[in-house]
């Protein structure tokens, strides 16, 4: 079964002229469970079998994260045809990436005759169209999708945006991510599905010890995409970095995504396990939570206070966190206690961006891509600020990859 085909396409008016308005309908028909990372080219084709109008989605700024299983209508709508009279095919190809590579789901094209109009100037102008795309059958509701909204949306922010950070930034595509794929610290496993779909690997195990994962076909269906079942190749395990339950060289890639701050008592060990499972020549993508940036303490649904975390007493701090009604955002619907709030605060491991760059080359890890995001300005707006480096409170994230050298 292919993932998905066009069950029709039809194009109105019935009689087109030059400089007429025109609309292609496209209905798609996905086949799978979910399909990623979409690309819709249309293109009209003359006589000669040249292509002498080419219109995408992607060129027109429509960023079709994903679709799941059912029948959607895609319009092509172009005010002003301006092409000259004679016969065309309208050819359309859907396209998914895979990687860095554009694979051909599936094609369809209708030929069409363009009539000629009096006061056309037709063939001196570019055609110009926009595409708009909503459910067929009624079964998604386009309005309330995830990446409809892009950043504002939790779920498109874990889903797409931390998949697509991790597979095309910071892992430049690799073709390892076709391969054997390790996640520390995966928590509900949103971002781990969001990579299995878009890398299609041999393999993906997720492990987390607090075991997050089982609510993902909940938040799953709460979004819109179907998950009676993990897909084959997609597993997680109870268990934790410090002691991965996996034989020496069982891996390809590994991750940790905002998981190595959380292992209490440090995270050495954890490096030492990833180092061991993961082959040599693999890739590693790491990106910690930074300590001394106002964003390390993990608790901003308590307070946008800049910096409190190194300001304020413990005390204060704990009578905040106990004692205050929380803003909870971006936790996949998930509302702990403050009691544990404040446990996963006073756990955190105090990591700086020069001890950890020191700390991966003393293992053997040759960088390959590093990305910083800082602030653009720090006020110091409490005398404590004094006592930390600057460039620690300046830089609110690390993203990091590297290759495992054994040898």
């Amino acid at each position: 079964m292919s993932d998905c085909r066009i069950q029709d396409l039809t194009i109105q008016p019935d009689t087109l002229s030059e400089a007429s308005l025109a609309q292609v309908r496209i209905i798609l028909v996905i086949e799978v469970a979910l399909l990623t990372d979409l690309t819709v080219e249309l293109n009209w084709v003359n006589a000669e079998g040249k292509i002498v109008a080419c219109s995408s989605t992607s060129d027109a700024g429509m960023d079709i994260a994903w679709l799941p299983r059912g029948a959607f209508r895609l319009d092509w709508l172009c005010p002003d045809l301006a092409l000259p009279a004679g016969a065309y095919r309208v050819h359309v190809n859907v396209f998914r990436q895979h990687l860095a590579t554009q694979v051909l789901t599936t094609e369809h094209g209708i030929d069409v005759m363009i009539a000629p109009s009096d006061d056309s100037d037709s063939a001196s102008r570019a055609v110009k169209a926009s595409w708009q795309l909503d459910s067929d059958d009624g079964q998604t509701d386009m309005s309330t999708i995830a990446w409809q909204q892009g950043d504002s949306n939790w779920f498109y922010r874990h889903f797409d945006h931390a998949c697509r950070v991790i597979v095309d930034y910071m892992l430049g595509n690799s073709d390892l991510l076709k391969g054997q794929i390790l996640d520390v610290g995966c928590g509900d496993g949103i971002t781990d599905l969001g990579v299995f779909h878009r890398c299609r690997p041999e393999r993906l195990v997720g492990v987390d010890p607090f075991k997050g994962y089982e609510r993902l076909p909940e938040i799953c269906k709460d979004h819109q995409i179907p998950l009676e079942h993990l897909p084959e190749g997609l597993e997680f395990v109870d268990a934790s970095g410090n002691d991965l339950p996996f034989e020496d060289n069982s891996f390809d890639v590994v991750l940790s995504w905002g998981s190595l701050e959380h292992i209490v008592g440090g995270y050495r060990e954890t490096l030492l396990e990833i180092k061991r499972v993961l082959k040599d020549g693999g890739l590693l993508f790491v990106h910690p939570g930074l300590y001394y940036s106002n964003i390390g303490h993990h608790l901003g649904e308590f307070s946008d206070e800049p910096f409190f975390h190194l300001t304020r007493d413990d005390q204060v701090v704990h009578d905040m966190v106990l004692n205050s009604s929380p803003d909870y955002m971006d936790r996949a619907g998930e509302f702990s206690s403050p009691e544990q709030y404040w446990q996963w605060y006073k756990e955190l491991n105090p990591i700086r961006v020069d001890e950890f760059e020191l700390q991966l080359k003393e293992l053997g890890f040759e960088f390959y891509r590093a990305s910083l995001r800082v602030a653009h300005q720090i006020k110091y707006v409490h005398p404590r600020m004094q006592n930390y480096r600057m460039q620690d409170m300046a830089t609110d994230e690390l993203y990091l990859s590297a290759y495992n050298r054994k040898t």
